[in-house]
């Protein structure tokens, strides 16, 4: 039996865990297990009643009716504030074991005098807290600041320092019996519970809370917390600075006006906290750490703190990226660029925001194009944007650019000139808005341009997808050939150790637009969805995305069951909406509402309107939008699906004869096999039952597509 437990309030439809609750669901009758779901919220008054009746083996009355009332009235039927409750009233003889009458007895109106004072839990914990000694209360108030859990070496560090006694005055062995005996007691009085010998952690935060609070006004509480922060800094060694960064920082930065001694240190710390989030992807918390070390920036900072300057606000403009808060993005990110004293490759990570923003959130992905190429430009990296010059490029580098073997990309070095490598990211985000609005010499030209600088220059964390990406290329000549090169750059992202940076980007590239014209496509799903999850961990939101959208498509042509195809969908769409990726959402909507028509969610079968988009909304919104031409397609091909599905082949055949195979023109991905597949069904359909000209040379048409695509190793 597996059991877990987590808050609903910190997980929405949308979220991975709910996700994969859905799969399990979905997956439990094939899989022989019960899924079970059980949602506890807050109890009512006739649950706490029973809960007392229970308790107390007592027969419901009047009487535990009126204390049922007191205590939800007190706690708001929250189990935990409920037991804590009921055992302050026992500890304060409120309520009493009866020996001689064997029985639990209480006195409702005594309850109500004694905690009428107290209006909730925290206060009756408050109160609790002032009987203990002075040595507890300062413990708790002290371990409270350390967060929901805490290490007893980080104490024993801190209370010397927090006392104003060096650790040298403090006997160690002594001081340690003592935190020991504190421990023991906050445990005893059910303050905290042991989580190991060297950790514990406190019972419920309401307890933490009311600890904190005990002694100090909020301004006195932010001076204690500065104090403990600094001691900790003062007393504990390098690594476990860095273990306690977060909570050390937290401490610092509570202060209104730090003391200008402190302001370097607190500087550094608040980059560094900064740095590590966005590490772990929390970019929330790097806007807050970047944030507060920006207002201890001086007033010239751009010359007396230059460095870190250049760096807390390049992290906090990608931080608001990633979040899509793009008014402040712009805001910090221009700080940046108005800096005539700043370089160009100082400036690179804003200029890339601002390319991301145009071809992710604002769906301009041509803008895009020329945003880059005039950075690159700026770099000394130069791209013609003259069509004719970009054709004329194009082919010479398609000639020039060879496969390397195996051999000769584990022999190629690290890539290690600074301004090539931040060209490599500008090129490889180039390469997919080239993609994207079908400029497919821009698209050839620069990914050429990476291949060779990649076994020129050496390996870059950009090179991996460059390779896949040309791999797209190569698939116009050889499926076999673009699966090579979709194979270089997966052992190309095993070379570099950032490779996992990119690792959601290649995934999509290979699995997607290369492999599956040359392997069973069914293989690529669970890689698809890897891609996804990695994408998320390392805050790579547009390649998860991606990689969830190909999911789906490819989930259809490999023929995956429907119906939690279609939760995946839901999933998935409203994941879109929240992070702000419309042009990939633009695109899949589409597909999404094609599974749904089949599983029956559409009034009229044949029209894609339903629970995920409405037809005639959905090309109103594309209209204006970079994606509209393949998301006009998209809804072409699922409406011819749909129309075979349901057997109205004369429209379907009509929708394929108005398209043509303009989608494998502009994209070339698995979907163009489904349309193909599709257009000869209608297409044989109609010449069988009309025997008219323009169904044969169409259905003939089709046949010899497969067999050209048989040649080339489908």
């Amino acid at each position: 039996m597996f059991i877990g437990i987590y808050r609903s309030n910190e997980v929405d439809e949308a979220h991975y865990l709910s996700k994969t609750i859905r799969d399990l669901h979905a997956a439990k009758e094939k899989g022989g297990f019960e899924v079970t779901e059980i949602s506890v919220g807050n109890l009512d008054v006739s649950v706490c009643e029973e809960i007392l009746v229970q308790l107390l083996s007592v027969d419901p009355s009047a009487a535990t009716r009126r204390f049922a009332d007191i205590c939800h009235k007190r706690t708001d039927g929250n189990v935990f504030h409920l037991l804590a409750y009921l055992a302050m009233l026992q500890e304060e003889n409120l309520l009493q074991f009866n020996l001689g009458l064997f029985k639990w007895t209480w006195n409702c109106d005594r309850i109500e005098e004694e905690t009428a004072a107290s209006s909730n839990v925290v206060d009756l914990i408050l109160a609790k807290i002032a009987k203990q000694p002075q040595e507890m209360k300062y413990f708790l108030q002290l371990v409270s600041c350390l967060g929901s859990s805490f290490e007893k070496d980080v104490v024993l560090c801190a209370l010397p320092q927090m006392r104003d006694s060096t650790a040298c005055e403090c006997d160690t062995n002594k001081l340690e019996d003592e935190v020991d005996e504190l421990i023991s007691l906050a445990i005893h009085e059910r303050f905290l519970e042991s989580q190991s010998d060297l950790r514990c952690c406190w019972v419920h935060d309401s307890i933490q809370e009311a600890a904190l609070k005990q002694r100090f006004s909020e301004s006195e509480i932010d001076t204690f917390k500065f104090k403990l922060g600094n001691a900790l800094l003062q007393s504990l060694t390098e690594e476990d600075v860095e273990n306690n960064l977060f909570d050390i920082v937290n401490l610092l930065t509570g202060i209104e006006e730090c003391p200008e001694e402190d302001r370097a240190t607190l500087l550094g710390l608040c980059l560094k906290a900064a740095k590590k989030s966005t590490e772990l992807t929390s970019f929330d918390s790097c806007v807050i750490y970047a944030e507060r070390g920006i207002t201890l920036l001086p007033v010239e900072k751009w010359t007396q703190e230059r460095e870190v300057s250049l760096e807390l606000y390049s992290l906090i403009t990608e931080a608001y990226l990633s979040i899509a808060d793009i008014d402040k993005m712009m805001v910090y990110g221009d700080e940046v660029l108005h800096q005539s004293k700043l370089t160009e490759l100082e400036k690179v990570r804003v200029h890339i925001c601002n390319i991301s923003l145009n071809a992710g959130v604002m769906n301009k992905a041509r803008e895009a194009i020329d945003m880059s190429i005039d950075v690159l430009k700026k770099l000394g990296c130069k791209f013609p944007k003259n069509k004719l010059l970009q054709a004329r490029l194009a082919l010479s580098s398609l000639a020039a650019t060879k496969l390397p073997t195996e051999k000769d990309i584990a022999d190629l070095p690290l890539m290690d000139d600074e301004t090539r490598k931040a060209c490599m990211e500008i090129m490889v985000n180039a390469a997919t808005f080239s993609h994207h609005c079908n400029n497919v010499f821009a698209f050839i030209m620069i990914t050429a341009r990476m291949v060779r600088w990649t076994m020129q220059y050496g390996v870059d964390v950009y090179s991996a997808p460059a390779f896949a990406i040309f791999g797209m290329v190569k698939k116009l000549m050889s499926y076999k050939t673009a699966a090579l090169y979709a194979d270089r750059g997966f052992q190309l992202l095993d070379i570099c150790k950032e490779g996992k940076r990119t690792e959601s980007r290649v995934t999509y590239v290979s699995l997607f637009m290369v492999y599956p014209f040359s392997k069973p496509i069914h293989s690529t799903l669970k890689h698809l969805l890897r891609g996804y999850k990695v994408g998320m961990e390392i805050g790579d939101v547009e390649s998860a995305m991606w990689n969830v959208s190909m999911y789906i498509c490819s989930s259809i042509v490999a023929g995956k069951a429907l119906k939690p195809l279609a939760v995946d969908c839901v999933t998935y769409i409203e994941q879109m909406k929240t992070l702000k990726q419309d042009y990939i959402l633009h695109q899949t909507l589409p597909f999404a509402q094609g599974v749904l028509n089949m599983i029956g969610d559409a009034d009229d079968p044949l029209k894609l309107s339903g629970s995920a988009m409405v037809e005639e909304d959905y090309l109103a919104m594309i209209e204006s939008s970079e994606a509209r031409v393949m998301s006009f397609l998209h809804l072409q091909i699922f409406k011819s699906v749909i129309c075979n599905f349901f057997g109205d082949f004369e429209q379907g055949a009509k929708l394929a004869l108005e398209r043509g195979d303009e989608y494998e023109k502009k994209n070339g991905s698995p979907l163009a096999m489904v349309d193909t597949l599709h257009q000869g069904v209608s297409f044989y359909s109609m010449a069988r039952k009309t025997k008219e000209k323009r169904y044969i040379k169409a259905a003939k048409k089709v046949k010899k597509k497969v067999a050209t695509w048989f040649k080339k190793g489908n």
